[in-house]
């Protein structure tokens, strides 16, 4: 992989471009690949309360914020699976998620991963 790109594991922190909140990437059963003893994601690890959580407070295009200026809770809806993924690498016969990786909201925001969860 280029450099600076590595492997996401359960518990990566990750970052929505509308939210206000960091949250960690969750794995409730391992795919049964391991990077540094921590299970590798792949790119169908994308279930909202499953994988992934609000947020936090959303800043724009959330159902949630009702089009007025009051700010609410986001409300995570994802439109198709990773993005970005690393396609020769195949855990549990899926692509594997790297920090390249990107989820895109239906409301309009962008996940990315801020660390990897390895260390």
């Amino acid at each position: 992989m280029a450099s600076g790109i590595a492997y996401v594991v359960r518990g990566a922190k990750m970052k929505c471009d509308k939210g206000t909140d960091t949250k960690r990437i969750n794995l409730p059963v391992s795919h049964g690949a391991y990077s540094n003893e921590k299970p590798i994601m792949n790119e169908s690890d994308n279930i909202v309360g499953q994988n992934i959580s609000s947020f936090g407070i959303c800043s724009g295009g959330c159902p949630s914020s009702g089009g007025n200026e009051k700010r609410k809770k986001c409300q995570v809806k994802i439109l198709k699976e990773w993005m970005n993924t690393k396609e020769d690498t195949l855990v549990e016969g899926e692509p594997a998620l790297t920090t390249d990786s990107i989820l895109i909201c239906a409301y309009g925001g962008v996940i990315k991963f801020i660390t990897d969860g390895q260390v």
